[in-house]
């Protein structure tokens, strides 16, 4: 299926607060685009862009720090994984208008990199506190995990995995002139029995290129 066009494929087919014509390869939705002026773009929950970005659209900013959150009942506490929800209302690639998440339970993640030629890579890092905290109570950060899918993926772009907590940890390479997006669906691993409280804390993503 490698060389697809984008229609053909198609159709085959947070954290605790967040700061932030062509070929595919058949596994995960990463797309070829034209080279051009050396940027970076990148879109964590509700993003900017003036039209589709496969018609021409423009990346804008967006300030918006979209969260997720769960609540867990003094009843089931210690129970076991529960699902987190999105404030986002990203349902739609910025790419093609795809729809590719499901709200509330999946956060859309996208970007590209691009430059005038074919050399190098962008990496997309995640990074995060040690603790959730509430007061002078804390949850390691490392008890928030996601699940990486997107409606017609074959295979997630994004791995799915668990926050480390207090180190930055590398989530993918995107090659020179390349379009990446996955839509991450989050869940609190409620293993043990914590004072009551609201714990926060915030998982800062970022795409940087050498």
């Amino acid at each position: 299926m490698t060389g697809l066009p984008a229609s053909l494929h198609r159709c085959a087919g947070w954290l605790i607060a967040c700061a932030a014509g062509a070929a595919l390869d058949a596994t995960a939705f990463t797309v070829t685009i034209s080279s051009g002026p050396r940027s970076l773009y990148m879109v964590v929950g509700n993003g900017t862009m003036s039209g589709r970005y496969d018609s021409g659209g423009t990346p804008g900013n967006n300030a918006t720090i979209n969260t997720v959150t769960a609540s867990v009942s003094a009843a089931n506490l210690g129970a076991g994984p529960v699902a987190m929800t999105t404030n986002s209302s990203t349902t739609n690639s910025l790419y093609d208008n795809y729809v590719f998440c499901s709200v509330p339970t999946q956060v859309y993640v996208a970007g590209f990199f691009r430059a005038p030629g074919t050399v190098g890579s962008a990496s997309l890092t995640v990074t995060a506190p040690a603790n959730l905290v509430s007061g002078s109570n804390t949850l390691p950060f490392n008890t928030i995990s996601w699940q990486s899918g997107g409606n017609g993926d074959a295979v997630p772009t994004i791995p799915s995995g668990s926050f480390i907590g207090g180190a930055s940890q590398n989530l993918l390479a995107v090659p020179a002139n390349t379009w990446f997006e996955s839509c991450l669906a989050f869940s609190y691993a409620n293993g043990s029995l914590p004072a009551a409280g609201t714990y926060t804390g915030r998982a800062t993503y970022t795409l940087t290129a050498p």
